[in-house]
């Protein structure tokens, strides 16, 4: 056994019986984590889904546009009662 892992088990013979239960949700997550789901490997293979590059720049703030008027969320709860 490698020394990382004697000392993760010395270390979880200490946990207490909670501390045991969340060590084992992060372990879950991260064996889950090993394999892409269905749809990222579909969508790996489509070229109309790609990955921008590390160098490209990050997407510039837009503030959202005032609309005049009633606001449509407004409108649709009117017309639902």
């Amino acid at each position: 056994m490698s020394s990382v892992k004697a000392a993760l088990h010395t270390k979880i013979e200490s946990l207490s019986e909670q501390e045991a239960r969340q060590v084992m949700k992060i372990v879950r997550v991260l064996k889950g984590k090993k394999e892409a789901s269905l749809t990222l490997k579909t969508l790996a293979v489509d070229p109309a889904f790609k990955m921008p590059s590390k160098r490209s720049e990050p997407f510039r703030a837009i503030r959202p546009t005032q609309g005049k008027g009633i606001p449509a969320s407004e409108l649709l709860a009117k017309d639902r009662r």
